[in-house]
This record gives structure tokens, C-alpha cells and sequence, in this order.
């Protein structure tokens, strides 16, 4: 299988709206070129940060499809697919593949706990029938309820060519070692989703970091790969601590509507809009990010 795989930086793209909470579809399109245009190498929308869980199938359908031809195959696309219901999963895995985007991500199933059993069966139904698609698992713990471990990736990628690896939203370096060599044979493909360990993500072997705030400092968190992959280890450490001190100061304000923000004060998006349940930030909230873009 002809595959393009998730690398560097991957921006976990937010979804703009509107003042009345619909969907801002021309800002999506300006989103879109805003990222790849300063240097993000691929684009993973419609996951958490896109609000999927609050989105219909028609929303996230047509912000995907925007994206696709935004992008113009110009940094890696993949589509988050997960879904409350297999079925709805199923269907925007084969539509991700109906728009052309070179992947599929699959969050595990919420909120009903999950044995290994359960969790092998779940995406065993779905990779047996897009059998064409690369996919990765998408597995955050804190926020499904569900995990995914490193003996049940391996068991997928042994009898799946398309399961390449796995999105693994926990700040525990030590598990990476676990999914990287879970497929002798293989190479399992495995990114985090923190920024605080992108570097030890790199060194362990990883690929590379999905990051919502790469969207407001794109070039930052692009140079940070690019001084990872020339050995450059002393300028590396010097932007990996910088983009830890923005976190640390972002820590404790809401992250999707901190990036909306950010992004409508640089005049990527028209507006900072969330949909239920994330609130709006405070306006002493919103003057502490102001210092952080200037």
C-alpha cells in the first residue's frame, strides 16, 4: 500500500464558528491555508480540539471536505473519524477516503468502559472493511474512558496492513518504547499529544506531536522538528523549553477557546466562538494570552 504517515508537527486543527455557534465554513478554509502555508506537515482535524463530539455527521463531513481541497494534497491529511457510534465511525473512515485524504485517525469508543476484547473487536469491524486506508488509533484515556494498550495496537497491526500506528494523548514517555516496538517487523508509527514532550517523543523513537497551539505559532513548532531531525540538540532544547513555557502559562485557561481566541486576535478567524459545554474565557483570561502573541 502506497501510504503518505503522520510526521512532525500535526495541528489538531479547532473548528471556527460563528456568533451563533454554526459553523464558520470560510474560516476554515483561511485556517487551512494559514497552517500549511507557515510550515505545518499535516493536518488532523474533526478530534478534539475540531469539537467533533459537539458537530453533526453533515458538519464534520463538510469541514473535511474543505479542508481536503484547501490543502490540495499539500501536507499530510488525516481525518479523525471517531464517533459515538460504529456505524457513524465507519462512515466518515469511507468518506476520508471518498475526499482523498491520505489517512484516517480513529478515536477509541467513550464512556462505556472497554475490555482488550472489546476494544480488538471495535476496530477490527472497521478495518476489515477499508481495507485501503491507513489509520491510526486515536487513544486518549483521560478523556474516553477507554485505553488503548500497546498488546492490542500489535495484535491490529499484525493482522492489518492499513493500522500504521497509533495518536497516544498521555504525557507518559515510557509507554512510547511499548507501542514503537509492539509489531515485530513492523514500524509502528507513534505520535503524542503533548507539546511538553515533543523532544523525548522524537528521541524515544516517536514520530512526531499533534499540538493544537502549533496553529497559533506554527513556525515555532516547525523549527522544533527541523532542529530534532538535523541533531541540532542545543538550539532544539532552547525552542522545546520555550514552547513548555507557553504552555505552563496557558495551563490553567480552556485550550480550544484560548487557540479560538488567539486566532481571531491575529485575524486568522472571524470569530472565538465554542459550542457548549466549553465556556468563554474571562476577560482577565484573554489579556494574559494577549501577552502571549504580542
Amino acid at each position: 500500500m502506497d501510504r503518505k504517515t503522520l510526521y512532525g508537527v500535526v495541528c489538531a486543527s479547532i473548528c471556527p464558528m460563528n456568533e451563533d455557534g454554526s459553523v464558520d465554513y470560510a474560516s476554515v478554509r483561511t485556517l487551512t491555508r494559514h497552517l500549511v502555508d507557515h510550515g505545518i506537515h499535516c493536518l488532523y482535524p474533526n478530534g478534539t480540539n475540531g469539537e467533533s463530539l459537539s458537530l453533526t455527521e453533515d458538519e464534520r463531513r463538510q469541514i473535511a471536505r474543505i479542508i481536503a481541497e484547501e490543502n490540495a494534497e499539500k501536507a499530510v491529511l488525516y481525518i479523525q473519524c471517531g464517533a459515538a457510534t460504529v456505524e457513524e465511525s465507519y462512515r466518515h473512515v469511507r468518506f476520508s477516503r471518498e475526499i482523498g485524504a491520505d489517512g484516517a485517525g480513529l478515536m477509541t469508543p467513550v464512556f462505556f468502559a472497554m475490555d482488550d476484547s472489546a476494544m480488538l473487536k471495535y476496530y477490527e469491524d472497521i478495518l476489515g472493511e477499508v481495507t485501503d486506508l491507513p489509520i491510526y488509533a486515536y487513544n486518549i484515556p483521560t478523556r474516553s474512558g477507554n485505553d488503548l494498550k500497546p498488546a492490542v495496537l500489535g495484535t491490529l497491526m499484525r493482522k492489518y496492513e492499513n493500522m500504521i500506528g497509533v495518536k497516544y494523548s498521555f504525557p507518559d514517555v515510557t509507554r512510547l518504547q511499548q507501542y514503537i516496538t509492539c509489531c515485530p517487523g513492523r514500524h509502528a508509527s507513534v505520535l503524542v499529544g503533548s507539546d511538553a514532550i515533543a523532544t523525548g517523543c522524537f528521541v524515544s523513537g516517536g514520530d512526531g506531536w499533534v499540538s493544537g497551539p502549533s496553529a497559533v505559532w506554527p513556525e515555532r513548532h516547525a523549527a522544533l522538528y527541523d532542529t530534532l531531525k538535523a541533531g541540532e540538540m542545543e538550539k532544539a532544547r532552547e525552542i522545546q523549553y520555550s514552547i513548555i513555557d507557553t504552555a505552563r502559562r496557558m495551563s490553567d485557561i480552556p485550550e480550544i477557546p484560548a487557540i479560538k481566541y488567539m486566532l481571531k486576535k491575529m485575524g486568522v478567524i472571524q470569530c472565538d466562538v465554542c459550542r457548549m459545554p466549553l465556556r468563554p474565557l474571562t476577560e482577565t483570561e484573554k489579556a494574559r494570552l494577549d501577552e502571549l502573541i504580542g
